[in-house]
Order: C-alpha cells, then structure tokens, then sequence
C-alpha cells in the first residue's frame, strides 16, 4: 500500500496502460483460439444456426410468419443486419456482430474496475467456443452482464437491459423480481423495464397480431425432451448402454436432436414441475427483496443466478449456448460490487461470500470447457448410433456439473442474505471504479 501511494500519477497511468495491453493481448489469444477451433471439420457445421435465419430472411415473408419460435424482436434484427450485410457477408455479419458484443462487455467491465470479472469473461468465452459467434445468445446475455454492471448506478439503464433482453429470449424478464424494493432507485428501474418491455410488445402485437406474440411460448410448449438437457441424462445414459433398447434420439420437427422413448413422457412432466418451482422461486426471491426493503448489489446478482441455474436445470430444452446466459452476470461478482467499498461500509463483504462466488465462477469454468467437448467436438457421439463413451461420459458430466453449480450459487446466496446487507442508495461516484481500485 505505502508502495502504491508513493508512486506517481505518470507511474499509474503507464501501469494502467500495461494493465489494459496484457487484457487485450489475452482477449485476442483467446479469440484465435476460437478461430483454430472453429476451421476444424469437427466444428465448422456449428453456422447451421445462422444459415437457418439466413433462409428465413431471405423467404419473403412478413414478419409475422418468420421464426416463429423466436419473439418478433429477434426478427427485426435478423433483417436488418441482412439488410446491411446481405446473403454473401451475412455470416461473417453475424459473427462480427457477437464478436463485438463480447468485447463490448468486456471493456464495460474493465473501465467499470471489474478487473477480475473481466478477465474471466475474456477466459470463460473460449471456454464455450465458436459457437458464442454462431447463436444470437450473446445478445441477452450482454444486456444481463450489463444490467448486472449497472443494478446501482444506473437503475433505468438496468431497466432498460434486462427489458431488451426479455425481448430477445424471454426468461430474463425474470430477473427484474429480485430487484423489486420501495427505494426510488427500483422505482425507476422498474417503471424503465415495464416501458422499454411494453413498447417492444405493443410494437410485436401491431406487427405480427396476438397469435405471433404468444407463438415463442406456445412453440416451448410442444417441444420434447432434447438430449443435451439435465433431465435428459439418464435416459441418454440409458440409451448408451443399451442402443437396442427403448429409447432413440431423432431430429424433431422443433429443428432439434430429442431423445424419445416410453419414459420420456415422465422426464417431460417432470419439467414442467421444475419450471414451475422455478418461477415460484424467482417470485419468493421478489418476497425477500421487498420484505427487506431491497437486496444489496451482490446477493442481487447472485438471486439472479440461482434464477438462471433454476431454470437451466428444469428447462426440458437445453443447447450449449444458454450456459454464456449465467456467465455474464457471474462476471459482476468476482471483484467489489458498488457499495462494498465505502467507508461507512466493512471494506470487504463476508470473504465466504467471496470464496462462494470464486468456487462460482471456477465451477462455470469447466462446466464451458465440457460443454465445447460435447458440442461441437464429440457431439456426433450423442446423436449417432451407437452412442459413442466419450460423448456420453462428456454429457454426463457436464450435466452433473450443472447441477452442482446451481446448489452452489445457492449456497453462495443464502450467505450473502445472511450478513443483511441494506440495500444501498444509488450512487454516481466522482472518479472511476479503477482509480478506487488504487487505493486498495
């Protein structure tokens, strides 16, 4: 400490600068990483996403009748980055686009001082792989991650993101309930995610009618048991050690790989229970947070990834993909939070608490690094037959790894609620979070 205080501010600026240098040089390492992956024959087909949203775009179509499984919202985007790129650059469009969003919070984080968040952000993406720049999931996670960053020093914006995000994929509407309180700064937060949601959903209704707005929710509903989700692992397992026997894994017509059979049907309802107790778990954590009169910034963010591991676990569909949706709000919990680091506040949070949301982040960790395995590069395994080990023991593992990562952010959670923080007010801080980290 006496070290840094003698130092000069030239001293700092230029160690600030080796700082950021070192960061990038790791971000572009860990995107050329991707990139090697990627080329592979193993990994290459994995754009057969984005082909698919090419084809619809380029259907003719109104709005109305385009990707029906996904809100109109998604549309829109669709076509206008077509619009912009065309049929021949609409691939290499759509990455770039991802690609620019992964850094975009990265950066956010960096000059936020979430130095240590944002260098496992850098980490964890190549840990997915090249699929983060062939699903549009990048999108609603980002504006998590961002409304995560900006819970207390921009309420509205948080508002705003974690709106945008529902408009994309839905579920993070949920993730609004643990924010609710009687302080103003929720006041606004919410009163921006209730305008920024209905004008996107008035929007959607003119555009494609009532039927269209509802079609994502009704097109979940009919999907069956696909083979990657957790409730799918014993009758995968089931199917490895006994391919003859009752169960087989088919494309269906939800343009998915499922997994049917006579006990799928069990699996299935057994779902639909889970989702439930996960909704009802989302609207408890509301309960907690007005009973308090609000969350501090961290057991905030961890109720919003108990949120998202509940229904990652529950969820009858599960692609790789959806597990960037848990690592960016995770990001935000690995340094100090706004609040920990004022003087009327202990100068660190219960250092369990942090040792949880360390075991957090490490567990995410390898749970990408398995989910990359499995898909792209040993998922011929799952869907083939005979079922490969590798690919099997991959998908069992990752799916075990699931769950122990949700019984973590629970545990981590329930020990962030235990030291009853208050909830504090927003803040606009005079300098930025990294000159407050020079002084630690």
């Amino acid at each position: 400490m006496q070290c840094l205080e003698t130092e000069s501010p030239r001293q700092r600026s230029r160690a600030a600068l080796f700082s950021g240098v070192g960061a990038l040089l790791v971000w572009v390492i860990g995107r050329m990483i991707m990139l090697h992956v990627f080329v592979k024959p193993s990994s290459n087909y994995i754009t057969g996403d984005v082909q698919y949203y090419l084809s619809w775009v380029q259907s003719g179509q109104p709005d109305s009748a385009v990707l029906p499984e996904y809100p109109l919202p998604v549309v829109w985007f669709l076509k206008a980055l077509h619009w912009s790129a065309g049929d021949s650059y609409f691939l290499p469009a759509f990455a770039t686009t991802m690609l620019l969003l992964d850094a975009l919070l990265a950066v956010a984080m960096w000059l936020d001082g979430h130095r240590a968040g944002a260098l496992w952000w850098i980490v964890l993406v190549p840990f997915l792989g090249p699929i983060m720049w062939n699903r549009f999931d990048m999108v609603p996670a980002v504006c998590m991650g961002l409304a995560a960053l900006w819970y207390r020093r921009h309420p509205a914006a948080c508002g705003v993101m974690i709106a945008l995000g529902a408009a994309v994929k839905l579920w993070p509407a949920l993730l609004i309930l643990p924010m609710i309180s009687r302080h103003k700064a929720a006041i606004r937060r919410l009163i921006a995610f209730a305008v920024t949601g209905i004008a996107l959903a008035l929007a959607s209704l003119l555009a494609g009618g009532w039927s269209r707005l509802v079609s994502p929710l009704t097109w979940q509903s009919g999907r069956g048991l696909q083979v990657e989700s957790v409730l799918a692992t014993i009758p995968m397992y089931q199917h490895f050690k006994n391919p003859a026997g009752g169960y087989k894994v088919e494309m269906s017509k939800y343009n998915a790989f499922e997994v049917f059979g006579s006990g799928v049907s069990a699996w299935q309802s057994i779902s639909t229970i889970l989702m439930a107790l996960a909704v009802a778990l989302a609207v408890g954590l509301a309960l907690v947070s007005w009973r308090r009169d609000g969350l501090d910034h961290r057991s905030t963010v961890l109720a919003d990834l108990v949120i998202i591991g509940a229904l990652i676990v529950a969820n009858k569909t599960l692609s790789p993909q959806y597990f960037v949706w848990w690592a960016a709000p995770a990001a935000m919990i690995l340094d100090r939070v706004s609040g920990e680091q004022t003087s009327e506040e202990p100068p660190h949070p219960n250092p369990w608490v942090r040792t949880w949301c360390w075991v957090v982040a490490l567990l995410l960790l390898l749970t990408a690094f398995l989910t990359q395995q499995l898909y792209p590069l040993n998922y011929a395994g799952i869907i083939g037959l005979p079922p490969g080990r590798t690919s099997t023991i991959l998908l069992v593992g990752r799916n075990v790894m699931t769950i122990v990562t949700f019984a973590v952010c629970v545990v981590a959670l329930v020990a962030s609620l235990r030291m009853h923080r208050p909830a504090q007010p927003t803040s606009a801080p005079s300098a930025p979070r990294h000159a407050i980290l020079k002084e630690r």
